[in-house]
């Protein structure tokens, strides 16, 4: 259930960030950011939505397998996936604070800025969490080498899409759908028993 949980996670993640990808790149002036956002206020809304259910299905997923390893190289990937998964919370509270009015409350030209490049920071620090947690949570898989040239190759491509505002639109529509592949991947080939299982089961049945 946890590698299905995970699998959906990564896949409304991916489709949340793509949303976000789609978007014209801000405006410089603060003055000019509120007619951003009401353009864009479709694709926001949507991928707000999106990412609430994501964040809850990656992060109980990943609890799920992330939880079965004893090593500190597990300890640090999981740290780092849970600060990337907290860096969206933040991306969510921001842009649901764009798309919806609280209280009736409107925002400042000033503030609206504020808030679109929170969002960005916050995008910013989700993708290096990702690329800390491709390294250290698939160096032990069930993959092998393989899956440890995966989480290089796939922490090469966050560290490089975690800069949105200086790469290019077709890069950053790409980076979400290499979330998911590496999401959907670790949630294929994750160990989920804990070291020395395999050992006490065998020498149990001896």
């Amino acid at each position: 259930m946890h590698r299905w949980l995970m699998t959906v996670g990564a896949l409304l993640t991916a489709v949340a960030l793509l949303l976000l990808s789609l978007l014209p790149g801000p405006p410089a002036e603060a003055v000019a950011m509120t007619a951003w956002v009401e353009h864009g206020h479709s694709l926001l809304l949507w991928s707000n939505e999106l990412l609430f259910f994501a964040v809850i299905c990656w992060g109980s997923g990943a609890r799920g397998l992330v939880r079965a390893g004893r090593s500190a190289r597990v300890d640090v990937g999981g740290t780092a996936f849970t600060v990337a998964l907290a860096a969206l919370v933040v991306v969510l509270l921001a842009v649901g604070r764009l798309v919806y009015p609280v209280f009736g409350i409107g925002l400042s030209t000033e503030v609206v800025a504020l808030v679109v490049s929170s969002a960005f920071g916050a995008l910013h620090l989700a993708f290096l969490g990702f690329a800390v947690a491709a390294v250290t949570l698939s160096w032990s898989t069930r993959a092998g080498l393989i899956g440890r040239a995966v989480g290089i190759v796939a922490a090469v491509a966050f560290i490089m899409g975690s800069f949105p505002w200086l790469t290019p639109h077709w890069w950053n529509a790409l980076v979400p759908l290499l979330v998911a592949a590496w999401g959907v991947f670790f949630a294929c080939v994750a160990r989920t028993e804990k070291p020395g299982d395999a050992t006490e089961t065998t020498s149990s049945t001896v």
